[in-house]
This record gives structure tokens, sequence and C-alpha cells, in this order.
């Protein structure tokens, strides 16, 4: 059972991680949120149990959901081990075009959403390829295979071994498959 004392000092070990991410000194976050430096550090400090509408003064000042500040307050937590050549399998299903991959492993927390997958496409079956975008990030490794992905209005030629990474803001997706197949591993970072 966790005791309230530990709550207080998960809670404020959170609150200085993400004030700290965020490179924002005491009196900057205090007068953001119009809670006193010497409130915040004794939050951070774990010596006080500050009320819910003080943490929502503070999570609103740093622009992260109120839960974000007990993100380490949970006893648990999901780990996904997936061996070589297993994963969960997963279709992708888009207006013209279809795809099987391997989930590889996805988690999502207040701060955010991760998600991996191994992904083949044959270009037989590739049909109008899907293009995104949404908030984060982006990273891929072509396992095989050639390939055009597209960022924005840039194209980049991808064959075995390359990798790309990039702000997922901008419109992507592969616009081409060269090869007969490819394979390859994404991972991406969402916001939540």
């Amino acid at each position: 059972m966790i005791k309230q004392r530990d709550i207080e000092r998960d809670v404020g070990q959170t609150l200085q991680r993400l004030r700290q991410e965020r490179n924002l000194i005491l009196s900057e976050l205090a007068t953001t949120s119009q809670v006193s430096t010497s409130m915040i550090s004794r939050i951070e400090n774990g010596s006080v149990s500050p009320s819910l509408g003080t943490l929502q003064a503070l999570a609103d000042a740093m622009d992260v959901p109120l839960m974000a500040l007990f993100a380490d307050t949970e006893v648990s937590a999901d780990v996904h081990h997936v061996k070589a050549g297993e994963g969960l399998m997963s279709r992708r299903i888009t207006q013209g075009h279809v795809h099987n991959y391997l989930l590889l492993g996805k988690h999502g927390r207040p701060g955010g959403l991760f998600q991996s997958a191994r992904i083949t496409i044959s270009k037989d079956q590739s049909g109008t390829l899907p293009r995104y975008q949404h908030e984060g990030c982006v990273f891929l490794y072509m396992i095989k295979g050639d390939a055009i992905y597209r960022c924005g209005t840039e194209d980049f030629v991808m064959a075995t071994g390359d990798t790309l990474s990039f702000d997922a803001k901008l419109r992507h997706g592969f616009c081409k498959i060269v090869s007969d197949e490819i394979e390859f591993i994404t991972v991406s970072t969402r916001p939540q």
C-alpha cells in the first residue's frame, strides 16, 4: 500500500523533473502558476501536501495534464519483451491501401504515446500509399528493400540500412516502393 508521505515525495520529484525538463527555474514557474517559490520548493521536497488546485495551477503553467504529476506514484508499469520474429500481428487499412505489420511495443503515459512496429509492404499490393501527419517524432530503419519516403516536400531515397528521423508534424509517408518488397521498423511518439 502506498503511504501519503510516499505520494507527496513522488509528486514532488515529478514536479521537479517536469520543471527541469522545461528549463524553468523556481521563480519562473512561480510567476506563471501564481504559486509561491517557497511552496513549490516545499512540494518538490515532499514536505507539504499541496491542494489539487495548487497542483492544477502548476500543471497548467507547465502545459501538462494534472495526472502527469502523479505519473511516478504508480507501483506498476508495462514492459513488453518481444522475441525475435514475434510481435502482435496487426493490419493497417487506409483508403486504397492495406499492409500487415508486427506491433513490437506500445506505451501510453500522461506525457505521450510511444509505438514501434516492424512493417512489410510489397510493391504489387501497395495501392495508394498512406500519408500521415501528427505531433511527435518518427524514426524509420530500413531492414530491406528500396523506396522513396516523403517528408513535407522533400523526397528521401531509402535503401537497406538507411535511417530517417523527423518531426511528425510534416506530412509524411512512402510515396513509391521501388523494390518488390520493403521491410522496415518504425518508432513514433505522440503527445497525449
